[in-house]
């Protein structure tokens, strides 16, 4: 009996061995860093700090402002731009050469009522004169003569027909109402003819500065062809864009005065009254303008700009609150039974130094929020950190919002 020989092992039974020690590895060495990991975590909870969920809370907490009541007799400060309430084209009412041009007729320049600007040379008018002339003598020639066979044939039929009405025909009434009109005509011409005279001379209507000038002597001009541009100096005024609410505080705005200086001059204020207001809002800008018309126009040009202060009548117990108790341009929130209620204020001004708005008076129930929660609403439960502090006092003065 041969010895038993041991046979050696299979290749495969021997892979399938190291594959599945090397699973288990892995699988604990991955066991192994999930618990590290958690156990990392929980410490860096453990001293991380605790960040409160206030998204459940009944009431949050807000602070109230501290308030100041006085009587406040604000200046509404705004910009203006220097226009003319209507620009004049100028053009000749005849035809003909320009024999004359002012030297004062140029842009830039200054004309005073009844100066003459330019002439239109004058020969062709004085001859359509002489020729009215001449038809008013011929007609008035015809007439009389008209009249006096008139008279004649009156007498005839008389003689012949004693007792009855002279015939109209034999009293030449047609002939001489025909001459008549025709003397009427020629007068006409006449007058015509001189108004068109008058004509050749261009004057200014009135004081006025010279916008443009196209005009030299040797020129041909036509009627109703334009030549120059001029202004009235009494058309100057200011144009100054005002919000609603400044309206709303100016009123009643037309005749109050205002002040106004001239940007990059000598700081002089002059004074200016408002005669007209615009009668709708710009669709793009939501401001209306205020006209102003200046005591003396007689260093403003056009397009210039100005700064333009109006007084507002004096608001009794105006309040002066903190600059942060705005959520919007005109917003507050107030506490009334410990709940946020939403306030629409007037802003008369604002204290730009100190931070203070001041507005018109308004309810302010049991205090204004000094800092608004970022996610304020109405009805939201509140509790109150601070007791309002509020101070009366008399007289006031500042520069209203612009």
């Amino acid at each position: 009996m041969e010895p038993y020989e041991q046979q050696p092992s299979s290749p495969k039974s021997s892979g399938w061995t190291a594959g599945l020690f090397q699973l288990v590895f892995v699988i604990a060495v991955i066991a192994a860093a999930l618990g590290l990991s958690r156990a990392l975590k929980g410490q860096v909870s453990d001293r991380a700090p605790q960040i409160a969920d206030l998204r459940g809370d009944a009431a949050i907490s807000i602070r109230i402002a501290d308030l100041e009541i006085a009587d406040y007799a604000p200046e509404i400060r705004v910009n203006g731009t220097v226009q003319a309430a209507a620009e004049v084209a100028v053009s000749p009412q005849v035809s003909g050469e320009v024999v004359f041009v002012s030297n004062s007729f140029r842009a830039g320049a200054e004309v005073k009522k009844g100066d003459r600007l330019f002439e239109i040379d004058r020969a062709d008018f004085v001859l359509a004169i002489e020729r009215a002339e001449s038809e008013i003598a011929a007609a008035q020639s015809d007439l009389q003569q008209l009249e006096a066979e008139a008279a004649i044939a009156i007498q005839e039929w008389q003689e012949l027909y004693p007792g009855r009405e002279v015939n109209e025909l034999a009293a030449r009434v047609p002939q001489i109402e025909a001459a008549k009109a025709r003397l009427s005509s020629a007068v006409a011409n006449k007058r015509s003819a001189e108004l068109s005279l008058k004509r050749t001379r261009v004057i200014a209507p009135y004081d006025a500065r010279i916008l443009a000038s196209s005009l030299d002597a040797g020129q041909i001009v036509s009627p109703g062809q334009s030549v120059g541009r001029l202004i009235a100096v009494d058309s100057i005024e200011i144009a100054v864009p005002v919000s609603s609410d400044q309206l709303t505080a100016l009123q009643p705005v037309i005749g109050r005065m205002a002040a106004y200086s001239l940007r990059g001059a000598d700081g002089r204020s002059l004074s200016a009254q408002t005669v007209r207001v615009d009668a709708s809002l710009d669709v793009r800008t939501r401001l209306s303008n205020l006209y102003l018309k200046p005591e003396d126009a007689s260093e403003l040009r056009i397009g210039d700009f100005v700064d333009v202060a109006m007084s507002v009548d004096l608001v009794a117990d105006a309040i002066k609150l903190p600059a942060s108790a705005l959520s919007g341009q005109s917003e507050i929130w107030v506490v009334e039974n410990n709940q946020l209620e939403g306030r629409t204020i007037l802003v008369l001004g604002e204290e730009q130094a100190t931070g203070i708005v001041v507005a018109a008076p308004f309810d302010i129930a049991e205090g204004v929020v000094a800092l608004p929660p970022l996610e304020a609403e109405a009805g939201q439960n509140v509790t109150v950190r601070t007791a309002p502090a509020i101070s009366v006092a008399t007289g006031g003065q500042g520069d209203a919002a612009q």
